[in-house]
C-alpha cells in the first residue's frame, strides 16, 4: 500500500492559527500547556535559514550531506510485513532522483539532523522548556510529492515542532480524545497506528472525517513551524518535493516517566498521558493514576508479556475511572475485541484496585 504519486491538494479545514514566533514563556503559556496546535511564522530570521528555501539553493548548499533512505511501506508494517532496505546516499543526488520521479515511493525520515543542516537553523529558545534533564532532539524528513505520512501518534509523549525548510507539506493533528474513531490498531507494534488511510480518501470523504474527529489542518509553507502537541495523531502529505526539520522537546516529570513506564503504549496509555501535559493542571484524581502506574511498573511479573497485559489492563481501568473518551462505548469491533483480550489475559495486582 505504497502512496499515491502525484496527490494534489484536496482542499483543507485551513483551521490552525499562524502567529509570529512569540517568546518562550508565552508560547508555553498559550499553546504548550493548551496542546493546541499553531503555525509560528518568522522563527529563523537569518540568512543562513532563509536561503534554504529556494530547493535550488538548499540542493547546492547541502548537496553532499549524507541521508538514510527508506521506502514508504506503512501498509506492510499494518500487515505485520515490514522491511525496510536502507540505503545511505548525499543529499543531492536524493532531491535530484525525487524532482525526476524515479523514487516516488522513497523517502528520508525521522533521520537525525546532520550539522550541515542543524548548523544553518539557531536552536529555538522553547528547547529550555520541559524538564532540564530530559534532553531534545531533532530530526530531517525528506520526500517527494504523493509520498505520505500514516496517522498515527508518537511514544515518546514529546512535543514536537516541525519547521518547514522548504517545499510544502499538508498537516492533519487529530486529539488523543478522539481516539476511539481513528480504529486504532491492536497488535503491541501497531497499537500507536490507526487502521485507516487517510491518504487514499477522496477528498470530500477526507474534510468529512476531519470534521467528525474535530481535527485541526493545514499547509506548511517554506519558513512555517507547527507545533504538534504530546499525545496528538498526525498524518502528512507530501504537496511538492519538501524538506523539514523537527525539534521533539524535553518532557516534564509526569509525561517522562509514563513514556518510560509503557514505552509498548497503547491508546489508553496515550489518554492517561494527555492529561500530564501541563504538569501543574495535575489534579488528586489525576496524581493517584500516576502513582498506580508506577507503583505497578515496580511490581515484579514472570514475563515481559505478563508486564505488559497487567500495566495495558490498568490502564483500562484507570480510564474508566477518570472517565476519559477511550473508555466509552466501543465505536467499532476492535474496541470491543481489545478490551476482552485484555480481560483475558491479565488484570491488574488486587493492591491497585479500589
Amino acid at each position: 500500500m505504497s502512496p499515491v504519486a502525484g496527490t494534489a491538494l484536496r482542499g483543507t479545514l485551513d483551521n490552525v492559527a499562524r502567529v509570529p514566533a512569540p517568546n518562550a514563556i508565552a508560547f508555553d503559556r498559550t499553546y504548550l500547556r493548551a496542546a493546541t496546535p499553531v503555525i509560528l511564522t518568522g522563527l529563523f530570521d537569518t540568512p543562513a535559514a532563509h536561503e534554504l528555501t529556494d530547493p535550488r539553493c538548499a540542493r547546492s548548499r547541502l548537496a553532499d550531506m549524507p541521508v538514510r533512505v527508506t521506502p514508504n511501506t506503512w501498509g506492510d508494517l499494518l500487515l505485520g510485513q515490514a522491511h525496510l532496505p536502507v540505503r545511505h546516499t548525499t543529499f543531492g543526488p536524493f532531491v535530484d532522483e525525487l524532482a525526476a520521479g524515479t523514487s516516488p515511493y522513497d523517502y528520508c525520515v525521522e533521520y537525525p539532523t546532520p550539522d550541515e543542516l542543524a548548523g544553518r537553523l539557531p536552536l529555538p529558545a522553547y528547547l529550555r522548556l520541559g524538564d532540564r534533564t530530559d534532553t531534545w532532539e531533532s530530526y530531517m524528513f525528506l520526500a517527494g510529492p504523493g509520498n505520505s505520512t500514516h496517522l498515527h501518534y508518537d511514544v515518546d509523549l514529546r512535543h514536537l515542532l516541525m519547521y518547514q525548510v522548504f517545499g510544502h507539506k499538508r498537516y492533519v493533528v487529530i486529539d488523543q480524545s478522539e481516539s476511539r474513531k481513528l480504529a486504532p490498531g491492536s497488535r503491541p507494534d501497531v497499537r500507536r497506528t490507526s487502521a485507516l488511510f487517510l491518504e487514499h480518501f477522496s477528498g470530500s470523504d477526507l474534510l468529512g472525517f476531519l470534521r467528525y474527529t474535530n481535527a485541526w489542518d493545514c499547509v506548511l509553507g517554506p519558513g512555517d513551524a507547527l507545533l504538534i502537541p504530546a499525545t496528538c495523531w498526525h498524518y502528512v502529505e507530501y504537496l511538492d518535493t519538501a524538506l523539514s526539520v523537527n525539534f521533539r522537546f524535553g518532557r516534564n516529570r509526569y509525561t517522562r516517566t509514563l513514556a518510560e513506564v509503557l514505552p509498548e503504549s497503547s491508546v489508553e496509555m496515550q489518554a492517561l498521558a494527555g492529561l500530564f501535559r501541563d504538569e501543574d493542571a495535575v489534579g488528586p484524581d489525576e496524581q493517584a493514576a500516576f502513582d498506580a502506574l508506577v507503583a505497578a511498573e515496580d511490581r515484579w511479573y514472570p514475563s515481559s508479556e505478563a508486564r505488559l497485559a497487567a500495566l495495558d489492563a490498568l490502564c483500562v481501568e484507570l480510564c474508566a475511572r477518570l472517565g476519559l473518551p477511550v473508555a466509552g462505548a466501543p465505536y467499532h469491533v476492535a474496541d470491543i475485541e481489545r478490551r476482552r483480550r485484555l480481560s483475558a489475559k491479565a488484570r491488574p495486582p488486587a493492591a491497585l484496585r479500589r
